[in-house]
């Protein structure tokens, strides 16, 4: 079994390599990130959409666009700061929430699962601000189970986290802890508890928001295909298998709660986890039962709900009621608790080899777009190029298809690709008309 020690200080190396590494690989382009780096590039300022996610928009682009007012015109390093501003944001988090978490073999466990189950399995899309909103959350949670009393300093740390969380639709359940974390404690001092409300009442704000940005979408369109794509969870092979393990274990705890100190559940979870470890070489076949890229988009809808089962069981780990629940009861024990830490430690590293394979293919398929936007000028057809066909074809999203081609534009006269001829949907400028980046260009 595994040490709390040693569980923690791995955990945070390889969450750190992973986002020092996919920065490098400049995977912040994916999908929307691309016509992010355009707008930045385009008009050398913040890109600020939409109010609702603001706060976690602004904060992932600091890095970038510190560097385009200190003059840099190179597209390869801008598009490694975005990368690596967007990636490090629910990185942070993550790391303080494992801090906070490390004395705690449950609590550290339960962290380490919501990065293998969540982060790793929905962050190749991690322009998404869900990515940071589900780590925030993570971090409140903890730092509300762990809190012995009301202090000044975690006061203002909640309250900071309550602001940066103004749209996550977890407001509720997070408010609702804050305010019978109130009731309970053994003294209120004023300022403290006052903060404690500003906290709760931004929760509920955020809430609020959440609401009105579903009532008063940015887009009716795409509000209606993020429903329909919510239940298409399970087409993410690498959630299903990590969370296929999870569940099992889980279910198994709660109707034998004295076999989570034998190895027999976790080897029979294990089981899943093998098949996520070897997942990559299901791409040597042509089928599409593999580690896809676009497929993590699907399941960030699904994981807000785990996140919230999370934040529930932290809580009530570090509360009466823990006795109350034999499975928690029983994993006071430590031959109970230390297997539990070892199969979330386990579940984290399962999930890297898919991360890796998925980002290489992302390497390779930047590689080939950049060879072919240089070899042709104009507007190329994309089915004229290897970025049609597979492998790369895979991580094609036809919208924003001109977007990443044009950045990676090394002189005014490289070409751009055009989206599929059969697509006929928005996008944010004709392949015809292109938008002047002026002396921005992809250096390698």
């Amino acid at each position: 079994m595994i040490s709390r020690t040693t569980a923690y200080r791995a955990t945070v190396a390889i969450i750190w390599a992973l986002a020092l590494w996919h920065s490098w690989t400049s995977r912040g382009l994916f999908v929307d990130g691309a016509n992010f780096l355009v707008h930045i590039a385009r008009h050398e300022a913040f890109f600020d959409f939409y109010l609702p996610r603001l706060y976690a928009m602004l904060l992932g682009q600091i890095p970038v666009m510190a560097a385009v007012t200190l003059g840099v015109t190179d597209l390869h390093l801008l598009a490694r700061l975005l990368s690596l501003g967007l990636f490090a944001l629910p990185t942070i988090f993550y790391t303080l929430a494992l801090r906070r978490a490390k004395d705690d073999p449950v609590l550290l466990a339960v962290v380490i699962a919501a990065i293998a189950i969540v982060f790793m399995t929905t962050s190749f899309f991690i322009v998404g601000e869900y990515n940071t909103l589900y780590a925030v959350a993570i971090l409140i949670a903890v730092r509300l189970g762990t809190a012995e009393r009301l202090t000044l300093w975690n006061s203002v740390i909640l309250l900071l986290l309550a602001l940066l969380a103004i749209r996550i639709y977890l407001g509720p359940l997070l408010g609702g802890i804050i305010l019978w974390k109130l009731w309970r404690a053994p003294a209120r001092p004023v300022v403290p508890t006052l903060l404690h409300l500003a906290s709760a009442v931004f929760m509920i704000l955020a809430m609020m928001v959440a609401i009105n940005s579903v009532v008063h979408p940015h887009s009716a369109e795409h509000l209606v295909e993020t429903w329909v794509m919510a239940a298409d969870f399970w087409q993410n092979l690498q959630f299903d298998l990590v969370f296929g393990a999870t569940l099992l274990v889980v279910v198994w705890g709660l109707v034998k709660p004295h076999d989570l100190k034998r190895p027999l559940p976790y080897l029979v979870a294990g089981l899943f986890l093998g098949l996520l470890a070897l997942s990559p070489l299901l791409a040597l076949n042509d089928g599409l039962v593999r580690p896809l890229a676009k497929s993590q988009y699907v399941a960030r809808t699904v994981s807000g709900l785990i996140i919230g089962g999370m934040i529930v069981l932290i809580v009530t780990w570090r509360s009466p009621a823990v006795e109350k629940v034999r499975a928690l009861a029983a994993l006071r024990l430590a031959a109970a608790n230390g297997r539990f830490l070892t199969f979330a430690f386990v579940m984290l590293v399962a999930g890297v080899p898919a991360d890796l394979f998925l980002t290489q293919s992302w390497v390779n398929y930047l590689d080939v777009m950049r060879s072919s936007v240089r070899g042709h000028g104009g507007v190329i057809a994309v089915e004229d190029t290897p970025i049609g066909r597979r492998p790369h074809a895979l991580l094609i999203e036809n919208w924003v298809l001109t977007s990443q081609s044009l950045l990676l534009r090394g002189k005014p006269g490289d070409g751009v690709l055009a989206p599929p001829r059969d697509f006929t949907e928005w996008v944010p400028f004709p392949p015809q008309e292109p938008p002047n980046l002026g002396r921005f260009y992809w250096r390698d």
